[in-house]
């Protein structure tokens, strides 16, 4: 089976830098969106089972020491795996020779896989991919076989190709396939038939290059796994012929069938400096995986005409935020909140205890103002009693005597001064002589 589904129903994958290149609206609909190879080859979990490469790990066939077994004895299950290598081959030889029906027979009514895509959603994808690249095939590698109860996992490695329907009329040429990915696909056994029930996808790149650019080196980076709403950053680094330029952009899309209209990144093409491209993005908030899209047009130096594109794309999956239930936590959960709420309460009686010195020392202080008020209020009132007529005649005393001693003292100053002028006179009638 081959894991990936990403060159249909994703708008605009391939649209033109807005430069001096020819603009021919014809071409944007020979270059494949990429949505749709990753959701078509999936469709075909079968995998080349003909020649049996499975790679078993040893865990596999070890049992653990004591009574409980964690690995299930393939020994055991041996009419069931040759049931489910058998199941495999068919689905992949049904694939390859695009037999629609024969492919979805093995397929569960209730199949659903990690996009949340369902087996009408995917049949309706492998259909349309077919006839968009109508000489794909798959080939697949086993890497295990897990077998417990009524209940398989397989494990693969997938690699697919293949070549457009139609030409690009800028580069006058089809575009080329080439796509891998890595994944789980899960079985149900229904009495005696096994059904695929979901599959899921770690990791996948697909590639569709049109003229020069399937010469061209480009490796597209970017994490395989990001959590919801966090930021990351993807880079696309190519290695361009002598006397060419480069134009490119990069996006990223959620994963979603079929595309709703405007949900898709507007990101425009840029001049490439150099031989590197890169953007910083965040993970969308609707949980939901992405698909990551870098597209590189090689023009001449003058950048008036296209002579080659490549499109390429690769998964990110996303961690969805999770909302907490207090009913649903672990009991280490709960003692971690137990402490949580003990070191709160030891921190709030510790403010109380300092808030209620607080309020003591301030309520001893008020104590000592008011302590001091009275005196203060005493002396006021002692200043403010009516004078006896005993007073009254000392402060007229006081006063007169206060006015004598005045005068006294101004009769005297008077004296000087006329005794100083006449001895002023004296002096200078004498040096006059």
């Amino acid at each position: 089976m081959a894991n990936c589904y990403n060159l249909v129903e994703q708008p605009g994958a391939c649209r033109k830098a807005k430069t001096k290149m020819t603009k021919k609206t014809a071409a944007r609909k020979n270059l494949l969106t990429p949505l749709m190879v990753s959701l078509a080859l999936c469709a075909s979990a079968g995998i080349n089972t003909g020649a049996l490469a499975i790679e078993t790990s040893p865990a596999a066939t070890t049992a653990a020491s004591g009574d409980s077994v964690l690995e299930p004895d393939n020994k055991k299950n041996e009419k069931e795996r040759k049931d489910i290598e058998s199941l495999l081959a068919n689905l992949e030889t049904q694939w390859n020779a695009h037999d629609l029906d024969g492919v979805m027979s093995h397929y569960s009514d209730d199949y659903i896989n990690n996009d949340g895509l369902d087996k009408k959603a995917v049949a309706s994808i492998t259909k349309k991919f077919w006839s968009q690249y109508p000489d794909s095939k798959s080939n697949s590698k086993i890497k295990q076989v897990r077998i417990d109860g009524n209940f398989s996992t397989i494990e693969s490695r997938d690699v697919a190709t293949g070549t457009t329907d139609k030409e690009n009329l800028d580069t006058g040429t089809k575009g080329e396939l080439n796509s891998v990915s890595e994944g789980q696909v899960y079985l149900k056994k229904n009495g005696s038939v096994w059904k695929i029930i979901g599959d899921r996808i770690d990791y996948e790149k697909v590639r569709v290059s049109y003229g020069l650019a399937r010469q061209l080196t480009a490796n597209f980076s970017a994490p395989e796994q990001v959590k919801s709403g966090r930021q990351y950053s993807a880079r696309v680094d190519i290695s361009l012929p002598v006397g060419l330029t480069a134009i490119g952009s990069i996006m990223s899309q959620p994963l979603k069938y079929p595309q709703p209209a405007g949900d898709e990144d507007k990101a425009k093409p840029r001049i490439i400096d150099g031989e590197t491209l890169e953007r910083v993005m965040y993970a969308n908030t609707s949980n939901r995986n992405e698909l990551l899209m870098a597209t590189v047009g090689i023009t001449n130096a003058t950048r008036s005409h296209l002579m080659g594109i490549t499109v390429v794309t690769r998964r990110l999956n996303v961690i969805p935020q999770t909302i907490e239930d207090p009913s649903e936590k672990t009991e280490v959960a709960k003692a971690d909140d137990d402490s949580a709420k003990k070191a709160e309460a030891t921190s709030n009686s510790s403010k109380e205890k300092t808030s209620a010195e607080s309020d003591s020392t301030k309520s001893k202080a008020d104590e000592t103002g008011k302590d001091e008020k009275p005196d203060k209020a005493d002396k006021s009132d002692k200043s403010e009693k009516p004078a006896t007529d005993e007073e009254k005649t000392k402060k007229t005393e006081t006063k007169s005597d206060s006015s004598s001693a005045s005068k006294s003292s101004k009769e005297t100053s008077s004296k000087l001064k006329e005794k100083s002028s006449k001895s002023k006179k004296k002096k200078d009638s004498t040096e006059a002589e």
